[in-house]
């Protein structure tokens, strides 16, 4: 009896704390219901937050993508145009992505494509250069000041020792290959070791003062030649017709007598001349026509 007692009070008190129980809940039932709603309201937006940075992100690397592409075949094709525009998306993507691996890496590529520029420009365009160097040096400095990484910041020193090499600012390009650690040291310090030789930094002087051997022009090859033909007039008709009976050796008699016939007119009559007798032997004039007349050399002697 005793145990029957006992377990009827505590199925009594397992029924009073349920009953407890639901009427707490039947009573907060609204409160209880808005915080579920703000928990899936919460869940809902992280959600969707992370999709649209992830979508943000893709679309991001896919204009860095672009855009290096882009600048790259410039570049090789030395097409101004077209690297300025892919320099402008480039700094464009590094100001929307401000703090984030995006822009770092877009500065990096900037860097890239500014120093190949001006190695390009450098024996055609040293002016050019000069300022594709200095870009270069801009952009690497802010590749090192917020990098991805630290291999990315080491890398962009070193290719800032570079272009400082490059505007022959060689005791600048010294210090910034001694702040390279990590993969990069090696190189960092075989150029520090090159730069202190002496035939160094007399090399850069004499390579930029360099000019490349300027093609003839049109004058100096073709000094003895007169291109002024307009102040040639063209020789007239009858100076022709002239020099044409003086090579055959005609009088000119047949020819008039051609001219009058179709005018009406009546060639003039042939002189009547007796021949000298030291002169019977001589061909006359009209004979060499008259025998070959396609051969006016025979004539002439």
């Amino acid at each position: 009896m005793k145990s029957e007692r006992r377990h009827d009070l505590q199925t009594n008190a397992l029924a009073d704390w349920l009953g407890a129980k639901i009427n707490l809940v039947q009573s907060n039932a609204t409160w209880i219901v808005g915080g579920l709603l703000l928990v899936l309201l919460f869940v809902l937006f992280i959600f969707i937050r992370d999709n649209r940075l992830a979508s943000r992100e893709s679309i991001g690397w896919t204009r860095l993508q672009n855009g290096t592409n882009a600048g790259l075949v410039a570049v090789s094709q030395q097409q101004p145009l077209a690297l300025s525009n892919a320099t402008r998306d480039l700094e464009e993507l590094a100001r929307e992505y401000t703090g984030e691996p995006i822009a770092a890496f877009a500065y990096l590529t900037l860097g890239d494509l500014s120093l190949q520029n001006g190695q390009a420009q450098y024996v055609l365009n040293k002016t050019a250069a000069r300022e594709a160097f200095g870009e270069a040096a801009r952009f690497y400095q802010e590749a090192a000041v917020h990098p991805a990484s630290s291999e990315m910041a080491n890398r962009a020193l070193f290719c800032l020792g570079k272009s400082l090499e490059w505007q022959l600012k060689i005791n600048q390009a010294k210090d910034v290959y001694g702040k390279v650690e990590g993969a990069y040291r090696p190189d960092a310090e075989a150029r520090i070791r090159n730069l202190d030789e002496k035939n160094t930094e007399a090399f850069y002087k004499q390579f930029a003062e360099w000019q490349p051997k300027q093609e003839p022009t049109r004058e100096n090859r073709y000094g003895e030649v007169d291109f002024e033909l307009e102040d040639q007039a063209a020789p007239s008709g009858d100076d022709v017709d002239a020099a044409l009976q003086t090579l055959v050796g005609g009088s000119g008699e047949e020819d008039s007598a051609e001219q009058a016939e179709p005018d009406g007119g009546e060639a003039p009559p042939a002189e009547d001349t007796k021949a000298d007798p030291a002169e019977t032997d001589a061909p006359s004039p009209a004979a060499p026509s008259e025998t070959n007349p396609d051969s006016p050399s025979e004539s002439a002697e």
